[in-house]
């Protein structure tokens, strides 16, 4: 395979991955720009608001246009990178980000992160089993996963030493 078609093949799988872990965040998102989510209180479920028009009907359409355009702009910029080694820590540090605000946004949606956030200091509430059962379902694969993909774009894109065989041209070399 040719170095210019392995680039982008490889960009544009991170750009598929990146826009796959980022698809939670846009729906919720654009809902919530509509007004079609409301916030009574914190600590309060999200309620759905029925919205009179189109706007429920071209959600869908809106999203996932969104979805690719975040496909194509992530694909363009890893595809700028010039080695392969560090596009593919760019590319994992945008899936461990996208992975990260996909889990803030799922336990701020599910009342979990108001519920977590809520300082209520007269006593149980009788939450705490279920929010700690949801966190240990959901929360803790996507803090693994978040984690894994950080730190692995982080040791990619860290300089690497100089090579054993660099070395010893540099110190066989005249000075």
């Amino acid at each position: 395979m040719s170095p210019n078609t392995r680039r982008w093949v490889i960009s544009g799988v991170l750009g598929l991955f990146v826009s796959w872990a980022i698809g939670g965040v846009i729906f919720p998102a654009l809902s919530a720009l509509l007004g079609m989510m409301v916030r009574l209180a914190p600590g309060m479920r999200d309620a759905a608001i029925s919205w009179p028009g189109p706007a429920m009907d071209v959600l869908p359409f809106f999203a996932i246009g969104l979805q690719a355009m975040v496909v194509i702009a992530v694909t363009l910029i890893l595809a700028r990178v010039a080695d392969e080694r560090r596009r593919v820590g760019w590319g994992c540090l945008a899936i461990g980000g996208a992975i990260l605000l996909n889990g803030i946004v799922l336990l701020a949606v599910t009342g979990v992160l108001g519920w977590l956030l809520d300082r209520n200091p007269g006593g149980a509430s009788g939450g705490e089993a279920s929010a700690g059962f949801f966190l240990l379902l959901l929360g803790l694969p996507y803090a693994f996963l978040c984690i894994a993909m950080l730190v692995g774009g982080a040791v990619l894109l860290r300089r690497r030493p100089p090579s054993s065989a660099q070395g010893s041209m540099e110190q066989s070399a005249p000075r």
